[in-house]
């Protein structure tokens, strides 16, 4: 696109009214549109997705700017004429309560477009069609400030989404395995207990081939509500994938562990099945080998569960049988000082 195609007055509003409100619609119903185009000639990805978060970033732009730079800009995109009357001049306290705004409409559209790489090609294109005028480079300078902020907040949104199941909302696989790591070290160096809650959904097949996957997921959601409403801020709660789940429980004990998930299954959830692994009493901070200690508890659990007094269909709560784990014998355990050795921190 030529220099002529991108400051065409046609892109942007005429300069009737100009200075009539803070911001002038017209011109940025124009400048969206030219950065539209300049993004769709330069094959860069664009969408109706966010829309509305792009439309908000060009007014805060706008607001966020100070009278000058904002008239000679819009006399250079709206019209031949340079008799485009200057905004009134802005307080310099008003411009800085609109540059956070100007900041927070970066985060939020960065967030939305949730691509580095994207945030930069585009912004790239917005900074070359507001410096075209003279004295543009003020806006431009603003256009950096949220190339900065809005690529932050996409990659920020990137890692989020890395770690964080997208049905459920709680955290993955990825992230028990890095948060799991870090809470051995830390309860190692302090000499604390572990636990960990291998935890299956019951019955997940049989809803989701009688009722339909819409109703198989709402039992995940309702299930890990549950959870959330039992735990405390510093325990997590993890989906494996399919039914399967890990809660992390730092510095709490097997009685703990099992007054919890007593706690969750008096909050209505779905059925479900959990099994535990104490640091302390297994002697393991390995986290593969916690993670089957905990499976073993699970299934020991389970073939109770399914005996004459057992349910035959996911959903009715029943008593559960919950066996201690076996405790290691005092002389061949290991000082909790020296277990951490054995992980990655």
């Amino acid at each position: 696109m030529s220099r002529q195609e991108s400051a065409s007055p046609g892109e942007f509003a005429s300069a009737q009214g100009a200075s009539a409100s803070p911001v002038d619609d017209a011109a940025i119903d124009g400048l969206e549109r030219a950065w539209a185009r300049r993004c769709e000639a330069t094959g860069c990805a664009i969408g109706a997705a966010d829309d509305t978060e792009r439309r908000d970033l060009l007014v805060c732009l706008e607001s966020a700017a100070t009278a000058d730079a904002v008239a000679r800009v819009r006399g250079a995109f709206s019209s031949r004429s340079r008799s485009v009357p200057a905004p009134p001049p802005r307080p310099a306290s008003t411009i800085a309560q609109r540059r956070k705004a100007l900041e927070a409409a970066a985060v939020r559209w960065g967030a939305c477009v949730a691509s580095p790489a994207i945030v930069v090609e585009q912004l790239l294109l917005l900074r070359h069609l507001v410096t075209v005028a003279a004295d543009g480079e003020r806006l431009g300078r603003l256009v950096d400030r949220v190339m900065l902020v809005a690529t932050k907040a996409a990659t920020d949104e990137l890692q989020t989404a890395a770690f964080t199941d997208a049905l459920t909302g709680c955290a993955n696989r990825r992230a028990f395995e890095r948060d799991l790591e870090r809470e051995l070290a830390r309860c190692a160096r302090a000499e604390l207990d572990l636990c960990l809650v291998a935890l299956d959904l019951d019955g997940l097949k049989h809803i989701n081939d009688s009722e339909g996957h819409a109703a198989g997921d709402r039992a995940l959601l309702q299930l890990v509500e549950s959870l959330r409403r039992a735990l405390r801020s510093l325990d997590g709660v993890y989906r494996l994938g399919g039914d399967e789940f890990v809660v992390v429980l730092p510095d709490t004990s097997l009685d703990g562990a099992r007054v919890v998930m007593g706690r969750v299954e008096r909050l209505g959830s779905p059925a479900f099945t959990w099994g535990i692994a104490s640091v302390m009493s297994t002697g393991i901070a390995d986290t593969a080998l916690l993670v089957s200690a905990a499976d073993d508890d699970l299934y020991d659990r389970r073939r109770v569960n399914r005996g004459p007094r057992g349910r035959g269909r996911a959903g009715a709560p029943e008593t559960r049988y919950a066996p201690d784990l076996p405790e290691v014998p005092v002389g061949e355990r290991r000082p909790i000082s020296d277990i951490g050795r054995t992980s990655t921190a």
